[in-house]
């Protein structure tokens, strides 16, 4: 995927995160692990930190955002 498709994926992501209705408890939490998980594939474990340290480290705080917020359903 091309760069800029990647970078307009996330802000789109971004809005739709902020526009999705807000819900109390783990099962709010839903809407947001999945958003994450489909900007997972925009920022594949193929990324290099080497040649795209950008889309490197967006990937790790999308992975660290996941793990955090999947605990956080489980409990």
């Amino acid at each position: 995927m091309a760069s800029d498709n990647r970078w307009a994926n996330l802000v789109n992501t971004a809005f739709l995160l902020d526009q999705a209705p807000r819900r109390p408890g783990p099962e709010g939490l839903q809407p947001a692990l999945a958003m994450i998980e489909s900007a997972l594939e925009v920022f594949p474990e193929t990324v290099d930190p080497v040649e795209d340290f950008e889309g490197y480290a967006v990937r790790r705080l999308l992975l660290a955002l996941n793990a955090a917020l999947s605990e956080s359903v489980r409990i």
